[in-house]
Parts: C-alpha cells; structure tokens; sequence
C-alpha cells in the first residue's frame, strides 16, 4: 500500500506529461488554429485546466502501472465496502491515505463539470460524467489487465465527483445569493451512506468476514460427530488487532536496535516508502527495515558475534535493545517463537528467526506484534460446529488424501488464532480428527 509522499510524487511526476497532453489536445480539438474564430479568456481557461486535469488523471492511473507490470491481469471485486472495511482495519496507515486519495482525485472533476454546466443550455447533463468517468477507467483498468475492477474503488471516485460537484453548486448559490441547503445536503448523504454501510459491517468483529475453510478438493463430509468435543470448546473468543507504529515509534525502535549493537542512527539517511522505513547506521552498514506492523529486519552484512546459537544470538541483541521476553513457546537453532505473551502492559504475538545471504550478511528478522483485543464473540458450540463442518467449511490441515469423505470424527480441539491481510488475528480451532478411520488435523472457524 502505497504512501501518501508516493502518490504526491506521482502526481509530481505525470504532471507535466499530462500537461503536453493537454497542450496537444487543446490546439487539435480547442484552439484549432486553422479556422479562426474568438474565444474568451474564460472558454480557454476552463478547457486548458481540464485537459490538463484529465490527461494527469488518466497518467497516474494508467502510465505508472503500465511501465511496472510484468504481465496483464484481471479481478473483480464487486464485494461494497470490503476494500473500505480492510483499510480501516488495516495496521498500514497508508491504506487510509489511498483511500482518501481515491475521493479527493476526483473532486476537480466535479468541479469542472459545475464550470462547464454553468455555461451552455442542459448543462446539468455533464453532471452524469461524474459517475461515467469513473465507471469507464473501471472498466479500461479490467479489460486492459493495468488494474482491477473494485467496486470500492468506483464508489470513493463517485464520491469525490460528487462532492465536487456539490461544492461547485454551492460556491454558484452563493454567488447568486441563493440557498445552498440542498448542495450541502448533498455534500453530506454520500458520506453518510458510507458511513451507515461501515456500522452495519462493524457489527462483525473488525468488519470483516470469517474466514472461508472450505476445501473443493475434498467436499462436504457424508457425516459429521463432534460428541468428543463436548465440554471442549469455549464459550466466547476473542478477536485481536495489530496495533500499527507511528513514525516516531519506528525511529526509536531502529535506534534501539543500533544501541544493542553499539552504533548510533545515521540521522541523514533514511528512507520512508509504503509501510516501510529504512534507517541506516552512522558508523556501519548495517541497516534496519522497521514495518508499521511491528515487523523489523536487521541486517548486519559483516556478520554477527555468535553467542551460542544464532537464536541465542538474536535473543541477546533485543534484550540489549531493550525488549523484556519471557522463554519462547518453540525455540530452534535459528527461530523462536512466542503465542501471545504480555509485555510492558500490552500483549504480543511474536517470532524471531535469523538467516545468513551473502548479500545482506546476518539478519534478525523479527515479527513482534502489538496486539489490541477486540470485541469478545460467541464462539461456536459443538452443534453450530458440526452444521459448518457438514457445509465443507473446514480445511485439512494433514492427513487424508481421498476426494471424497464419508465419515469426519472429531476427537479434540485448541483454540488458535490466524491473521488475515486486514491485520486482524482471528480465531479458529485446530482440531484432531479421524476422517474415514485414518488421523488427520483439521482447521474450522470458532465463530
């Protein structure tokens, strides 16, 4: 997900491209040259600025992903407010940006129209160009393969059209001395419409939907017994959510790390793109990527001191950074891993594992996780679960390779969480079973 400084270097960038196109289309279709007629100062103003405006549009959203892709593809994604309920959620708080980018971009073009409207007979008929035009880069974007079609994607464009044109009607009532009620209502119904499909989406842990088990390999079970779960499961879980770092957080845990090493940050030198900073010791080339998820990767390309296995090693280095971790859950030669273990008044979910590349030397790639609790759910009782089992919403995990399953016994079940691209950890049951008499593990929703 990009960040709000890329796309203002895009826009930066295809400025001036689009403002060659615009010049070209206004001497061939505007200006026309070869028949000479009068045109006021204001017909070229209102034409010049909305080339200019169209042919940037039409740059950033087509020229950057054309020149990157490596080949076309296509999606479809007509699910309302999904994009809208991930960014929300989303531990990348420049997906928020994106999303306001994708309004704001078309407040011009509203604005625009409301120009051109004003000044010919039915103009309100340039009106609809405000939902064509979106609608059309949707549709060139999925049949040229230089995008997806995304619902969301159409309604945040519309509403940036709309508002545009909302606000260019009341700045015309107000120069008119006219009342501007009506083009400020609908300024507002938009987002309020938005607004009321995310409360209806919140009413779900985070807003989003549980995650779909079903595995068309295998199909729907003949028959389903959970009895051996009875007193198994509980009665409510909990969805967690990661909390995202800001700026400043990841400054400090960069310098943190550095210290453990005993260097200082190059304060000069660092890097910020996407959900990613990059900062650089002063004194070395040693290097740091810190994610706004509370991922990090250090790099220490001449190799670090061995202090017993490399994830002791690890282990040493945060603890010298400042990170108080009780004895992981799993531990490897080279990889750790904690299941949400308290820290410093706050709960973690967290894997550290280390690796050596000859280009990037040593590395401590690091996945610390602040994570926030949500709402408590009903969890699934042992009649819901045997209903989702019998529906095919379930995968296997390990065993059984047959296409068809005629018998699914449950023998016992632990609680386990997944995170989904939303940054939300779900909970889902981890369940022992015997399909058609032979062992396999299975993962079915909790709720």
């Amino acid at each position: 997900m990009a960040s709000l400084k890329y796309y203002l270097q895009l826009g930066g960038r295809y400025v001036f491209a689009g403002l060659f196109g615009a010049i070209v289309l206004y001497l061939l279709f505007v200006l026309r040259p070869w028949k000479k007629r009068p045109l006021s100062k204001e017909y070229r103003a209102r034409w010049m600025l909305s080339l200019w405006y169209l042919c940037t549009l039409l740059c950033v959203t087509f020229a950057g992903r054309w020149a990157g892709r490596l080949a076309p593809f296509t999606a479809l994604s007509l699910r309302p407010f999904a994009a809208l309920c991930e960014a929300l959620v989303s531990p990348d708080k420049h997906a928020q940006n994106q999303m306001l980018l994708n309004a704001l971009a078309f407040v011009p073009l509203g604005l625009l129209l409301v120009w051109h409207a004003q000044k010919r007979e039915k103009g309100a008929r340039l009106y609809w160009l405000a939902l064509l035009l979106p609608l059309g880069i949707e549709l060139i974007q999925f049949a040229t393969g230089l995008g997806f079609f995304d619902l969301d994607d159409l309604l945040l464009n519309c509403l940036g059209g709309a508002w545009g044109l909302c606000l260019g009607l009341c700045y015309v009532s107000l120069k008119k001395r006219k009342s501007i009620l009506f083009p400020a209502i609908g300024v507002l119904l938009p987002v309020a419409a938005i607004a009321a499909g995310l409360l209806w989406l919140s009413a779900r842990p985070y807003g989003f939907v549980p995650q779909d088990f079903s595995d068309p390999a295998h199909g729907k079970p003949q028959s389903v017994s959970v009895d051996a779960l009875e007193g198994q499961l509980p009665g409510t879980v909990r969805v967690y959510r990661i909390v995202s770092l800001s700026e400043n957080e990841a400054e400090q845990t960069a310098d943190r790390l550095f210290a453990a090493l005993g260097l200082t940050r190059n304060r000069n030198l660092s890097d910020i793109y996407d959900d990613v900073a990059v900062y650089w010791a002063a004194e070395s080339n040693v290097y740091v990527w810190v994610y706004y998820n509370g991922d990090f990767n250090l790099h220490v390309p001449n190799g670090l001191t061995i202090e017993g296995t490399p994830a002791e090693t690890a282990l040493g280095v945060l603890e010298r950074a400042g990170y108080s971790l009780p004895a992981p859950d799993e531990a490897e030669d080279d990889r750790m891993v904690w299941r949400f273990f308290p820290a410093d008044g706050l709960l973690y979910d967290g894997e550290i594992r280390v690796r050596s590349s000859a280009y990037s030397g040593d590395v401590i790639e690091a996945s610390l996780r602040r994570l926030q609790p949500g709402t408590a759910c009903y969890a699934y009782d042992t009649a819901a679960l045997r209903d989702a089992l019998l529906s095919g919403r379930f995968s296997i995990l390990d065993g059984s390779g047959a296409e068809q399953i005629r018998q699914l016994v449950c023998q016992s079940a632990e609680l386990t969480w997944v995170i989904d691209g939303k940054g939300c950890y779900h909970p889902i049951y981890r369940i022992d079973a015997q399909i058609d008499g032979e062992p396999a593990k299975i993962l079915a929703p909790a709720f």
